[in-house]
């Protein structure tokens, strides 16, 4: 079964968004294993779009911010940067693995101070409601099924102050090509391991009740990626 979704500038066209069969147990398992590895072999696969995500977000001095899915901690050490001295950082991440690894990096950057590492699920935050002025999520919204995607950014708006706003990286279908679609099958065929799957990232944040600031398409590796910048409406 797939949900569809029209495009949010009156096209006709619909796409179809694929369901994640993967349960959440599996998926903690997996990035548990995958912790010690990641950094190796991901993240310096994903890193164009992720650091113009960052940069769009453009964090400034003394805000307070939150990584949804922080995974090993590279994005919080810029944030940690960012935010300087009087500012504030918080990396959640379901996976203990991906915590551990994240802890150890934000130590060796020197900015373990402004930087609180959370076990949580993304789906349920463990946080206070206007609690951050910027949150981020780089490859992790397209890991939630897709009946849960609409209160999964709810859920994400509801920590955010007035004026806040997100960055969202995503897998794209939009202007998909033949590598997108193969990455979609494997995902159908293999949903242990191949999680994330291509969505409609700025329609999604739109009918959550964002407004967009800033979008762009970013090709990585023949696949299509997309950098959104959004604020409540």
């Amino acid at each position: 079964m797939h949900d569809h979704l029209s495009t949010a500038d009156g096209c006709s066209t619909t796409s179809s968004i694929a369901r994640v069969e993967r349960s959440k147990h599996d998926a903690i398992a997996w990035y548990d294993r995958l912790s010690p590895w990641y950094d190796r072999f991901i993240t310096r696969l994903d890193r164009r779009p992720r650091n113009r995500g960052i940069e769009l977000l453009n964090v400034g001095p003394g805000e307070q911010v939150l990584e949804v899915g922080a995974g090993t901690g590279r994005a919080l050490v810029s944030f940690a940067d960012d935010v300087g001295s009087t500012g504030h950082v918080v990396g959640l991440d379901i996976s203990k693995g991906m915590c551990t690894v994240a802890q150890e990096t934000v130590v060796d950057a020197n900015v373990a101070d402004r930087v609180s590492i959370v076990r949580g699920d993304a789906e349920q935050l463990p946080l206070e409601t206007d609690a951050f002025d910027a949150m981020f999520a780089s490859f992790t919204l397209e890991l939630f099924d897709t009946p849960a995607l609409s209160d999964v950014l709810r859920e994400w708006r509801r920590v955010l102050r007035g004026g806040g706003r997100i960055g969202v990286v995503a897998l794209s279908k939009r202007d998909a090509g033949l590598l997108t679609h193969t990455y979609e099958r494997v995902h159908d065929l293999f949903p242990r391991y191949a999680d994330c799957r291509p969505i409609f990232v700025r329609e999604l944040l739109e009918e959550s009740g964002f407004s967009i600031l800033e979008m762009e398409i970013i090709p990585l590796w023949g696949v299509t990626t997309e950098v959104v910048v959004a604020q409540p409406a």
